[in-house]
């Protein structure tokens, strides 16, 4: 009798494309409708692992919350919006990712998006050195978020939300890839954001962004953790992976971590390079979002040496490059010290942790820095909007009010970053 490990089996079967008996996965579009005479989904149908679909309670109730058991992969998601009454409906999807809003509809409006959504799991090709079939190395809340589960899960927040029909079909998509930290990584609770999670708004709905960045992620950790293992299990030829680190691998606090920017942090880099190379990928390399450390009018680089590593590995690798490191110093000179802290988390108390406005922004100078670059072909949205560094729009303007912004945790699992020691 032969033993067969079916997490494997699982896995293997997944990437070859093949169908398995009592997977998740539709098998073709699915459609849920949730107001008028034909609504299939009652208001107070809460989720049911055995039925396989239903809404979920948020923490403060501030947005609705619709989960589809869906086995890893991308999924094409339409939703229709408006209905009889005046609305505004923002659209998110797992752990906070912005697809599209706020839309303003009149009474009688209604509006369908389409876009791209990455699902995934734990769950990693076993091979023969393991002795236990492996797993990414969930910690603090992850486990209790929507990113890492067996569901695809969309969240319509704002005023006065109107979700009227859903229709999900699993695709093949071209992938955004991002590794990186804190800066990067899904925030879901608080007022933190990142520019990873407000990426998915900027571009062509036919990209698919899959967001494996993690707070106080190294790129040691990442390849410790397992992430880095996953992330590379998920890229297909031609396909882009964005790579931001730089922030925990400077704190020489954190012995096993710390990398050298002249030695071992260039070398990762350059490993990380080569890994997303052999697969066909497009690897680009991203200094890390600065500080809001300001001396007078300008801000000191609190990333020194850093940056100047991923410039010159990029350069010397030939790799395309976004430099924030420079775009966002840029941002915070043009708000200035009395405005720069509205883009910050925290009630604006952070220094390094951005809050809706900033990561909004700054995801807004990558897309334009992605869409720049011939070499990629990524296409950003139709409507995606003049964001220059420079001269960034006024925070108190900003159309995502907090009344459009859920709330997927409790509370932030976002601790102050502690100073660098270097």
């Amino acid at each position: 009798m032969i033993n067969i490990d079916q997490s494997q089996f699982k896995a293997v079967a997944l990437a070859m494309g093949l169908m398995i008996i009592g997977d998740p996965m539709p098998a073709s579009a699915q459609t849920f409708t949730f107001s008028g005479l034909d609504a299939t989904v009652p208001a107070n149908t809460a989720y049911d692992a055995a039925r396989g679909y239903g809404f979920v309670l948020l923490p403060d109730r501030n947005a609705q919350a619709f989960s589809l058991r869906a086995a890893p992969g991308d999924y094409r998601v339409s939703v229709t919006l408006g209905g009889p009454k005046t609305s505004r409906t923002s659209v998110w999807v797992e752990d906070r990712r912005l697809m599209a809003g706020p839309v303003d509809l009149k009474a009688g409006e209604t509006r369908t998006l389409t876009f791209t959504v990455n699902v995934r799991d734990t769950a990693l090709i076993r091979q023969e050195t393991d002795p236990d079939a492996p797993q990414v190395r969930l910690r603090g809340d992850d486990a209790a978020g929507f990113n890492w589960d067996d569901q695809l899960t969309l969240i319509v927040s704002g005023g006065k939300p109107s979700l009227n029909a859903i229709t999900v079909e699993p695709v093949t998509a071209r992938r955004i890839l991002l590794a990186g930290d804190s800066t990067v990584t899904d925030q879901a609770g608080g007022d933190y954001a990142s520019w990873g999670q407000m990426l998915p708004r900027f571009l062509s709905p036919d990209l698919s962004v899959a967001n494996h960045a993690r707070s106080g992620e190294t790129m040691k950790s990442f390849l410790t953790s397992l992430r880095w293992d996953k992330l590379l299990s998920e890229i297909r030829p031609d396909d882009v992976v964005l790579i931001q680190f730089g922030h925990n691998d400077e704190k020489k606090q954190w012995p096993r971590t710390y990398a050298a920017p002249e030695g071992a942090y260039s070398a990762y880099l350059t490993a990380f390079v080569a890994d997303v190379r052999l697969r066909g990928g497009w690897p680009v390399l991203v200094t890390p979002v600065a500080r809001r450390t300001f001396k007078g009018n300008r801000i000191e680089n609190s990333h020194a040496g850093y940056d100047n590593a991923v410039r010159a590995t990029a350069m010397h690798l030939n790799v395309p490059l976004i430099d924030l490191t420079r775009q966002t110093s840029q941002f915070y000179e043009a708000l200035g010290p009395e405005l720069a802290p509205l883009a910050f988390a925290d009630h604006n108390q952070e220094k390094t942790h951005h809050n809706a406005y900033g990561a909004y922004m700054i995801a807004c100078f990558v897309a334009h820095d992605l869409a720049n670059m011939s070499v990629l072909k990524v296409k950003a949205a139709a409507d995606l909007p003049v964001c220059s560094p420079e001269a960034p729009g006024d925070p108190h303007a900003f159309v995502i009010t907090p009344a459009d912004w859920p709330q997927m945790r409790v509370q932030a699992d976002q601790a102050p970053e502690p100073t660098p020691v270097k």
